[in-house]
């Protein structure tokens, strides 16, 4: 069973609980422009974040950054409740960061992964996404305005939680699947992060980590949602969009950089990721052309 409680919109946001009562696991593959808040009311789910996959429980929220793979499978009972908010930069960073808080994506780069948030806390961010979504379907004189002061209330609460160290995420408490399956694909993973530029075939990486080619592409794919090679080529993107944005190199330098077999399957593969070529998109970061 599947029921979508509610689906709510406005420019820059989007909000959404959905009950799901069997075995789901997110099959679309999943990384975007948006940044992205997860919330828990009932259940628990497994979360793989870039590299990690996390034990996400009642009371936990989850931040994703802009461009960062991410997928949600089966933990425990299948039964479980969430609430979904995907925002946009343009629509938000402006008021939040006159709210106090630091531009979204710092926020989300420095506090990315598992949040538990104590239970007055939890019961205040309720709250905070219910009357988001009642000003939502309301509509009533500057909504918009009552749903951005709501949104960042909601942030600096889990700002203050991060802050407090109640957190789990590399570097504090870490609260990460450490099953001998996922630990072989965060090594992977974490390995194809550092190393985006290598030209390593499965069976090389498979040799790496002592495990056979089978293995390591089937369980990559259940944990990650992509192939071996796909996880890899959205890394190098990643990576070419900054150096298309911050660098002079040509885009033929920064796909031998990345170790594209060739500049026209750079461009093939940028262009599916982004839907724009490494050329649109370094005019669009330098402000010559509209989006």
């Amino acid at each position: 069973m599947e029921q979508t409680v509610f689906s709510e919109k406005m420019s820059g946001l989007t909000i959404d609980e959905v009950i799901r009562d069997y075995e789901f696991t997110m099959q679309t593959k999943h990384f975007h422009d948006s940044f992205e808040l997860y919330f828990l009311l009932e259940g628990e789910r497994y979360y793989f974040i870039d590299r990690e996959t996390y034990h996400v429980k009642k009371g936990m929220v989850v931040l994703v950054n802009r461009q960062q793979i991410h997928k949600t499978s089966l933990a425990g009972k299948s039964y479980h409740d969430r609430i979904l908010l995907q925002i946009s930069q343009e629509g938000f960073s402006p008021l939040l960061e006159q709210a106090g808080l630091v531009p979204l994506t710092r926020m989300f780069e420095e506090n990315y992964g598992v949040t538990e948030l104590p239970e007055k806390v939890w019961e205040q961010v309720k709250r905070l996404l219910f009357e988001i979504r009642d000003e939502l379907k309301e509509k009533q004189g500057k909504y918009d305005g009552m749903v951005k002061l709501k949104l960042a209330e909601i942030l600096l609460l889990i700002y203050r939680c991060r802050r407090n160290r109640v957190f789990y995420k590399q570097g504090g408490e870490i609260s990460t699947v450490q099953t001998a399956r996922h630990q072989k694909v965060h090594e992977v993973a974490d390995y194809l992060l550092h190393h985006y530029d290598t030209d390593e075939s499965l069976e090389d990486l498979a040799e790496r980590f002592f495990i056979s080619k089978s293995y390591l592409s089937r369980i990559f794919r259940e944990v990650t949602g992509f192939s071996v090679n796909e996880y890899r080529n959205i890394t190098r993107i990643r990576k070419a969009k900054e150096l298309l944005a911050g660098s002079e190199y040509s885009v033929t330098e920064i796909s031998e950089l990345l170790g594209f077999e060739s500049v026209t399957y750079f461009e093939r593969v940028f262009k599916k990721l982004t839907d724009k070529s490494p050329l649109k998109y370094r005019r669009i970061c330098c402000g010559d052309m509209e989006e």
